[in-house]
């Protein structure tokens, strides 16, 4: 999981794609589903970064919300 974060906490689209391939070559073997779903539906999960850094983090950090919500 923290790999895939840095996809998705990334601070720019490019960087974030870098990671996509990092998360790949490290874990392609073993789960080779993530980065397929990942890969296939960028143009959709890409949109994300369009939102300033504050919005993205709000997006990406339900964990603490949901935690309350138990």
């Amino acid at each position: 999981m923290a790999d895939l974060k840095l996809v998705y906490a990334a601070p720019t689209e490019e960087t974030a794609l870098n990671e996509l391939k990092l998360f790949r070559d490290k874990w392609d073997s073993k789960y080779p589903k993530i980065y397929k779903l990942w890969h296939n539906n960028w143009a959709t999960l890409s949109t994300y970064f369009k939102y300033p850094d504050a919005v993205r983090r709000l997006i990406y950090t339900t964990n603490t919300i949901e935690g309350f919500n138990r």
